[in-house]
């Protein structure tokens, strides 16, 4: 694997301006037109900046950062092995997460997760640097996520927006993470419930301030919620504040029709 940063020659936490501008100069050196023909290191150039550019493509190129020495090889340390030896103190319970989730080991990972996850002394944070540790726990939101289990994948990446918020950790894959909440909100744990259970969850989502777009669009819900329940005083007070936030957001005007035409045939 090239190490795109160096081909870019851009420090590991380079904006998108910033590799932009960077490529476009390092594009002109290496044109053909300029080096007589095809040429090995404007493909680097551009494989460098295909996973740069990309939000997600870079993220998986940066988890590259987790990784631990393997022990495939036979005769070399069993490293797992080490930890499991190991596991009474949350240090390499915490290094065990790890491991197992870059050795597709996901079950065993969330497993033992679950048994730091509401200790102190067993945050991941506390043991590595912290941008990896909040990779590491979104991870682990993916994995539950995958298995149905929205309850936990919302409460994970809910404290890593609290994360965040305080200190920033995530930089460019922020914007991901929100796009995860949302989803979780709007699509996987809200649809799955009862409409009021679903405005409890939208109403504690709303509590973080995760994003205005976030935000205008739980709002949004929770008025076509609140409608659905004969509540059109609250889907109003509900609708306005997505409006604030939002006014062009999709469905609005719609909506707000609505809102008005169940207030007319209340009164």
């Amino acid at each position: 694997m090239i190490d795109v940063y160096s081909a870019l020659g851009v420090h590991p936490e380079a904006s998108l301006k910033e590799i932009k501008s960077a490529f476009r100069s390092k594009a002109k050196s290496r044109h053909p037109d300029v080096v007589g023909g095809e040429d090995e290191g404007m493909r680097l150039l551009l494989e460098a900046y295909r996973v740069l550019s990309d939000a997600r493509a870079r993220r998986e190129y940066d988890r590259g950062r987790l990784r631990v020495v393997r022990s495939d090889a036979p005769g070399s340390f069993d490293y797992r092995a080490w930890l499991m030896e190991r596991l009474g103190n949350p240090e390499y319970v915490a290094k065990l997460v790890f491991y197992d989730l870059l050795h597709d080991l996901e079950d065993e990972a969330l497993e033992l997760y679950e048994t730091i996850r509401h200790r102190n002394d067993g945050r991941l944070e506390r043991f590595f640097e912290r941008p990896e540790a909040m990779d590491a726990e979104f991870c682990i939101a993916e994995e539950y996520a995958s298995r149905g289990r929205f309850q936990e994948a919302y409460r994970v990446v809910k404290k890593l927006i609290g994360m965040e918020q305080r200190q920033s950790g995530f930089g460019y894959f922020y914007e991901v993470v929100l796009l995860r909440f949302r989803r979780l909100v709007l699509e996987e744990l809200g649809r799955s419930v009862a409409p009021e259970d679903e405005l409890e969850i939208l109403e504690d989502a709303l509590l973080l301030r995760s994003s205005a777009e976030n935000d205008a669009q739980f709002l949004r819900r929770a008025a076509e919620i609140s409608l659905k329940l004969g509540q059109p005083d609250q889907a109003m007070a509900f609708f306005e504040r997505a409006s604030a936030l939002k006014p062009r957001l999709p469905g609005l005007k719609a909506l707000v029709s609505r809102i008005v035409a169940s207030r007319v045939a209340v009164t």
